[in-house]
């Protein structure tokens, strides 16, 4: 997770709804940096605990049922960082998201990363990098999907996409030749 790349794209006072927000540490930087209006929803009831301990505005759900609950654009933004891979099906909830948002931030692993092909091609079985550390079997993953089928996805269901950074390594550095070869991680803002 990289604070800055989602501050970049926050409006100040925003109202923001995370979406698998862990330990509340991208709600504190947005309210620290944008004053913004944050809301937290995560599946973990330690997790949800702890940002409650912490005075953050924070429920217990999963995203793959409970986003019918929030009323159309009731939010600017609604940011999934890290999780799209890990739902049940992503385009519903992509289209969920997009429905009581105003606007969206996504991030997640591009699994056509060139380390993870190579794994493939010279171990010839399911990668492990830094990033996505499982095994197979242990994975929370169960969608993989690249940057140029996200793109792709977004061209299907009319999505625009308003912005996109592409990076790789733990400090997130930006790349921009060939992402879908170079990027570990992508990161788009969408609206409908």
């Amino acid at each position: 997770m990289n604070c800055s790349i989602f501050t970049k794209w926050i409006d100040q006072k925003s109202r923001v709804l995370v979406l698998g927000c862990g330990s509340g540490k991208i709600q504190q930087e947005l309210i620290n940096t944008k004053q913004a209006n944050c809301f937290g929803l995560d599946i973990s009831e330690k997790k949800v605990l702890a940002s409650i301990s912490k005075g953050l505005s924070v429920i217990q759900g999963d995203i793959n049922k409970d986003l019918n609950d929030y009323p159309p654009s009731f939010f600017d933004f609604v940011l999934a960082d890290d999780i799209l891979q890990l739902t049940i099906e992503p385009k519903k909830v992509i289209n969920h998201i997009l429905t009581i948002g105003k606007k969206a931030m996504v991030s997640f692993p591009n699994f056509a990363y060139f380390k993870i092909r190579l794994s493939i091609l010279f171990e010839g079985r399911m990668p492990r990098t830094k990033i996505l550390p499982y095994s197979w079997y242990e994975s929370p993953n169960i969608h993989l999907f690249t940057v140029k089928d996200f793109r792709d996805f977004c061209q299907a269901e009319n999505i625009k996409i308003l912005d996109h950074i592409y990076a790789t390594g733990r400090n997130k550095k930006a790349v921009n030749f060939a992402p879908n070869l170079t990027a570990e991680f992508a990161y788009f803002l969408i609206t409908r």
